[in-house]
C-alpha cells in the first residue's frame, strides 16, 4: 500500500509545515495587512480553535461515512487554504483561510490517521509514524518559511506549499485503497464503551498530558530565556536542537512497532518526563533551562508518539470507532494545549515559575505511576508488528 502511504505522509509533512510556516513571517504580514497585535494573535490562534472544536465532531462523521473521502476532500483544503493566505489582502480574508486551515488539520489528525492504517493494513502501532514525520515538518517550517519570505515576500512560501499539497491530492486521488469500515453507534454510547476501556483512557491520560506540559513549558522557558537576556537567535537554536531530539526520540519508538505501545512504556516515558521537569524547580539559570529543554526531549517523543497507537489500539479492544477515539484525543490534547499557558501565567504571577514546573512533576509522576500500574490488568496480548516501513 505504499501509492497510499506516501500521500499520506507527505500530507502530515506539509501540512505541519504550513501550520509552523506563519510563525516567522506574522510580524511582516502584521506591518503588511496593517494588523494590531490582538489581530495577530488571533490569526495564529484560528488554525488552532478551528482544530479543537471539529476534531470530535469529524471523528464520529469519518465512522460514519468513512475516512477517504474526509482525508481527500482535508487534503483539497490544505491546499486551497494554504493558497488564501498566500493571496489574503486584509484581516478577514487571513483569519478565514488560516481557519479554513484549521479545519482541515483536524480532520487530517482523526480521519486521516483512521485511514491510514486501515489503508496500509497494519494495526494502531502504525499511528505513532506519523508523529514522527511531523516533527520533522515541525522542524522545517519556519526555516522554510523564513528564507524564502526573506528572499522572494511573504507570499512565495504559500504559493509553494499549496502547490505542494495540491499534487499530493492528486495523488490521494489515484491511489486506489480501501475505506474504514461504517460504524453508527450515538455519541453517548461509543464514549461509555471507550471510556470502559483501560487503554482508551490510557492514550487520552497520555495525549492530555502532553498538552498540558507543552502548552506550560513553550510558555514559561522562552520567557524565562528571554529574561535571562537570550537572544532570538539563541532561543531559536536551542528549540531547533530540542526538536531535533524529538525526531531522533520519535524515529527510535517508531521502528519498535509494537513492542513500545504498551502502558509500561509509556508509564516510564511519563515518569522520566517528570523527573527531568526536576531541573527547572531546583535552579532556573539559563543552563539548566537549556539542559531542561534538551533533557525532556526523548521523554516529550516517546508520549507523543505513542499516545495515537495506545488509542486506536484502545479503540479495537472497545469495538468503537477509531475516528471517534482519535477525535476525542485531538479535543483533549487541543483543550490542553490552550489552557495550560493560561493556568500556568496566572500560578507563576502569584506562586512563580518554579511552583508551575513543580505541578507539572506531579502530574507526570501522577500520571506514569498510573499507567505502569495498570499494565498488568490491561495490557492486550498482541504479537510484535515488523518495524515501519518508510
Amino acid at each position: 500500500m505504499r501509492r497510499a502511504a506516501v500521500p499520506f505522509y507527505a500530507l502530515i509533512f506539509l501540512t505541519e509545515m504550513v501550520w509552523m510556516a506563519i510563525v516567522p513571517v506574522a510580524p511582516t504580514y502584521a506591518e503588511k495587512l496593517s494588523l494590531s497585535k490582538v489581530q495577530t494573535g488571533t490569526v495564529l490562534a484560528a488554525a488552532g480553535v478551528a482544530t479543537l472544536l471539529v476534531s470530535l465532531p469529524i471523528g464520529l462523521l469519518a465512522d460514519r461515512i468513512g475516512t477517504r473521502a474526509l482525508t481527500i476532500g482535508s487534503s483539497a483544503l490544505v491546499a486551497v487554504s494554504t493558497l488564501g493566505q498566500a493571496l489574503a489582502m486584509d484581516f478577514w480574508s487571513l483569519l478565514v483561510t488560516r481557519a479554513a486551515f484549521g479545519v482541515a488539520l483536524g480532520t487530517i489528525w482523526t480521519a486521516g490517521l483512521a485511514w491510514s492504517a486501515e489503508a496500509r493494513r497494519r494495526g494502531p502501532e502504525s499511528l505513532g509514524l506519523p508523529v514522527l514525520v511531523a516533527g520533522v515538518g515541525i522542524m522545517s517550517g519556519p526555516a522554510f518559511a523564513g528564507v524564502l519570505a526573506g528572499r522572494f515576500g511573504v507570499r512565495v512560501p504559500f504559493l509553494v506549499l499549496a502547490a505542494a499539497s495540491a499534487l499530493v491530492t492528486l495523488a490521494f486521488v489515484a491511489a486506489e485503497t480501501h475505506d474504514t469500515p461504517y460504524r453508527r453507534e450515538p455519541l453517548g454510547e461509543t464514549l461509555r464503551a471507550a471510556r470502559r476501556d483501560r487503554v482508551v483512557v490510557a492514550g487520552v491520560a497520555v495525549i492530555l498530558l502532553v498538552g498540558t506540559m507543552g502548552g506550560a513549558i513553550n510558555l514559561l522557558v522562552p520567557l524565562e530565556l528571554r529574561h535571562n537576556g537570550f537572544s532570538s537567535a539563541g532561543l531559536g537554536l536551542v528549540l531547533s536542537g530540542s526538536s531535533a531530539i524529538f525526531v531522533l526520540g520519535s524515529a527510535v519508538v517508531t521502528r519498535l512497532g509494537s513492542r513500545a505501545v504498551t502502558l509500561g512504556v509509556a508509564g516510564i516515558a511519563a515518569v522520566l518526563y517528570g523527573a527531568s521537569s526536576l531541573i527547572p524547580v531546583a535552579a532556573a539559570s539559563s543552563g539548566a533551562l537549556v539542559a531542561f529543554l534538551l533533557v525532556r526531549s526523548p521523554f516529550w517523543a516517546t508520549l507523543s508518539t505513542l499516545a495515537y497507537p495506545l488509542g486506536g489500539l484502545g479503540a479495537d479492544r472497545a469495538d468503537v470507532g477509531r475516528g471517534a477515539v482519535m477525535g476525542l484525543m485531538n479535543l483533549v490534547w487541543g483543550a490542553a494545549a490552550s489552557l495550560a499557558p493560561i493556568v500556568a501565567g496566572a500560578i507563576a504571577q502569584t506562586a512563580g515559575e518554579r511552583g508551575v514546573y513543580a505541578g507539572l512533576v506531579a502530574c507526570a509522576l501522577g500520571t506514569g505511576v498510573w499507567l505502569f500500574a495498570e499494565r498488568g490488568t490491561t495490557e492486550p496480548a498482541v504479537e510484535p508488528a515488523p518495524s515501519f516501513e518508510t
